[in-house]
């Protein structure tokens, strides 16, 4: 079985960093495999104490042989996740045709790598498969569901890989974005029925809010009408809700979910929209994220009550 390359994007975090890389580890195909560690630098106002944690990423990624072979990019600036994603991926891509793409905030399953490759060996060749994806929300799946894995259109941004067919759809502009999703009337689809503001995102992003790569790789997914693998039982953890987080917010927790222990088998499916698992992704952002908001509108509420009280 040919082995994906993985591409883990560090920056200043040197305990979810140690996780990362040794769950990593734990995977046998790890043994196996090339891994890519691209390390940002520091920020032009970088204070001694972030250099300091920036400088301990890079000597956690030093200590080991994390896989078979490990190349490390260290850049001297900061470039920013998204572009630190985008070059990367990009550049990987273009060596090998294929990826695994992982970031310093995810916890993964010793069984991982498996579904991965398998994922990516077995729908090589075929065009509406855009990527493969290992995080799943800790969503209840309907009984009905029994297959190991479905295909929905959300490509995900936690735990995924790729191929160069699908990589080079990827439309940074986002603008064009914008455009092509206005032109093919996907803006509903594209925020699961209203579930969640992602096309506002594409907003945000076009105007400077947020800076988010995943935002762009989404809409490349509804435009070409491109399809995701995912497994039944999430295979990675997000672990990124702390302080130091580039995109930290209390209310993250909803994220969590445990990591299954045992192989995620790939078998065949029909390569068609699983409408169903995305309504159910639907419901849960629906539902999660709605109440994320709620409690950030209340959080402000009480903030003015009590500068009103205090007047």
């Amino acid at each position: 079985m040919e082995l994906a390359p993985i591409v883990l994007f560090v920056y200043n975090r040197p305990d979810l960093t140690l996780s990362t890389l040794q769950h990593l580890n734990q995977n046998k195909e790890a043994g196996e495999s090339t891994l890519y560690v691209y390390c940002d630098g520091p920020k032009a106002n970088a204070s001694p104490e972030q250099r300091t944690q920036i400088n301990k990423v890079r000597e956690i990624v030093r200590s080991k042989q994390w896989c078979k072979e490990v190349v490390i990019l260290a850049a001297e600036q900061n470039k920013g996740l998204a572009t630190a994603v985008i070059d990367g991926v990009t550049e990987v891509i273009a060596r090998h045709g294929r990826v695994i793409v992982l970031e310093d905030d995810l916890t993964v399953s010793p069984y991982f790598l498996k579904f991965m490759n398998d994922g990516l060996n077995k729908y090589a060749d075929e065009e509406k498969v855009m990527a493969v994806h290992g995080y799943l929300y800790p969503a209840t799946l309907p009984a009905s569901e029994t297959a190991s894995t479905f295909l929905i259109h959300d490509p995900g941004s936690l735990g995924w890989g790729t191929w160069a067919r699908a990589w080079n759809k990827f439309e940074p502009d986002t603008e064009k974005v914008i455009e092509q999703i206005k032109a093919k009337r996907l803006k509903r689809q594209f925020d699961f029925w209203g579930a969640y503001p992602f096309f506002r995102m594409l907003h945000q992003h076009k105007n400077g809010k947020v800076s988010s790569w995943a935002i762009r790789w989404r809409g490349t997914a509804y435009i070409h009408d491109m399809l995701t693998l995912y497994p039944n039982r999430s295979l990675v953890r997000h672990d990124g809700n702390v302080a130091a987080a580039t995109h930290h917010f209390k209310e993250e927790d909803w994220l969590y979910t445990e990591i299954y222990q045992h192989e995620i088998p790939v078998n065949d499916i029909p390569v068609k929209n699983n409408e169903k698992m995305e309504k159910v992704f639907a419901d849960f952002l629906r539902y999660n994220a709605g109440m994320t908001i709620s409690a950030k509108i209340k959080n402000r509420l009480k903030q003015y009550w009590k500068k009103i009280a205090g007047s």
